[in-house]
């Protein structure tokens, strides 16, 4: 049917800008549900969970992630995937799709090394971490400033944050020490999601006021599933998953 052969009510100009308004708003959240529908459905956070995640690497060896997944207090492991510009670990392909496979919300990670170019290294992550096999953002692993000072480090991290960002979509998160963090890369990535390993008990306290978004608060976490000692974090009381969803 034409709309011409249909009667219209006399409708003043000033309404046709509020109509348009609404149908803009009501396009967008129609889209943002859409996107929302196609991620892994994200229970809500359980306060009184000893921890929300693990981060693994081939030190880990295999893991049997039935055992893991059991644990519902774990919804997210980060796995790591590369360092420099030659390793990559060799259990990455395997942890990760067995992961997802059993519903756990996966990222990866690169550790971060002094003796070579970090736009040769981000593209070796790239290669290995593609964006579509990705739940979450990316990781750099930062924790020895090797012969390089700390301007140059922070500098050659500014460099590969942006090379990741660019490629993957999102600030990638920052993992370090506490006391590693403070000296040699605070305020500077303050902004970042923060990775903070602290094991003394307390809650990372970074300093310029920065916030910690994954506190890893031990390194001898014992998860049936995986034979060695594995790191564990937790979420600041104020962050959530949607804050490191790819």
């Amino acid at each position: 049917m034409h709309l011409s052969s249909i009667a219209m009510p006399h409708i003043k100009p000033s309404h046709f800008f509020l109509i348009a308004v609404v149908a803009m708003l009501v396009a967008g959240c129609g889209g943002r549900r859409a996107e929302r529908a196609s991620r892994p459905p994200m229970a809500a956070r359980d306060s009184s969970a000893l921890l929300d995640g693990i981060d693994v690497s081939s030190h880990q060896g295999l893991i049997d992630w039935d055992k893991v997944t059991a644990n519902k207090d774990i919804r997210i492991a980060y796995i790591k995937a590369t360092e420099g510009v030659t390793y990559t670990s060799p259990h990455y392909m395997a942890n990760l799709t067995a992961a997802r496979r059993r519903g756990l919300l996966v990222g990866s990670y690169h550790y971060l090394t002094t003796t070579s170019p970090v736009t040769e290294q981000a593209a070796h992550f790239i290669s290995v971490a593609p964006k579509h096999t990705q739940d979450l953002i990316p990781m750099i692993d930062v924790e020895d400033r090797g012969d390089w000072s700390r301007s140059q480090l922070i500098d050659s991290l500014t460099r590969m944050a942006g090379i990741l960002e660019e490629h993957y979509g999102h600030k990638p998160m920052i993992y370090s020490a506490l006391e590693f963090y403070n000296l040699n890369l605070s305020p500077r990535f303050n902004h970042y999601p923060l990775y903070i390993g602290c094991y003394t008990g307390s809650a990372p306290a970074i300093s310029w006021e920065g916030h910690y978004t994954l506190w890893q608060f031990t390194e001898n976490g014992i998860i049936p599933g995986i034979d060695t000692y594995v790191d564990q974090c937790r979420f600041h009381p104020d962050r959530w998953l949607p804050d490191i969803l790819l």
